[in-house]
């Protein structure tokens, strides 16, 4: 996947929040948090694409989808989709 197909990506994602308003402040922040990283690491070019700040950093982005997946499942399965698209992804550059 290159970085415009990424970056369509967090787009969409952009949208489908903007279009619950009811998704909590604290999920917004962690989503904001979650696509705060995701673009660090897109900004960053070859190989350090594949290994932002080592292992730490990929760990931190796993962990977050997967925490903010947990908490949307329930009220937001179209977020959790586009959640569960990004990470695989990430997963298939390597972050």
């Amino acid at each position: 996947m290159n970085q415009d197909e990424m970056k369509a990506l967090l787009q969409t994602l952009h949208t489908e929040l903007a279009a619950r308003p009811q998704v909590d402040a604290a999920t917004r922040e962690a989503l904001q948090a979650l696509d705060a990283d995701i673009q660090r690491v897109l900004a960053q070019s070859g190989a350090a694409a594949n290994d932002p700040q080592g292992p730490g950093e990929q760990d931190d982005i796993t962990v977050l989808a997967q925490t903010l997946e947990a908490r949307l499942e329930a009220d937001h399965p179209v977020l959790v989709g586009t959640l569960r698209d990004l990470m695989d992804r990430l997963g298939k550059m390597g972050i």
